[in-house]
């Protein structure tokens, strides 16, 4: 769900560094942002499925070891329990994209 526009707000405060400038520091990493961009990566384009060999799972430990290669101290955070409203805002959309896979 996360906060609309929220990039296009930080925008003219951010800037981009290289990976190399968070070497000797702690980094929070968002298990649920990694995992959704993975798994959406990993998924057969015509059934949308995830692939079979589990490439996701591979590709997460990449990510931490590269973190770890540059001498970042990566610190996993898996969210709490699913608020209500957002767990009805996924099962929308589910049921919407079911509806469009099916064509009715």
């Amino acid at each position: 769900m996360g906060v609309k526009n929220l990039w296009r707000l930080l925008l003219p405060a951010g800037k981009r560094i290289s990976i190399e400038t968070l070497s000797h520091q702690t980094l929070a990493i968002d298990a649920s942002i990694w995992l959704t961009q993975i798994s959406k990566a990993c998924r057969d384009p015509e059934t949308g499925r995830l692939l079979p060999n589990r490439p996701h799972v591979r590709i997460f430990l990449l990510r931490l070891m590269r973190l770890l290669y540059h001498r970042i101290k990566p610190v996993v955070v898996f969210d709490g329990i699913m608020p209500e409203v957002k767990r009805r805002e996924l099962q929308r959309r589910k049921d919407r994209r079911e509806k469009l896979w099916r064509g009715t």
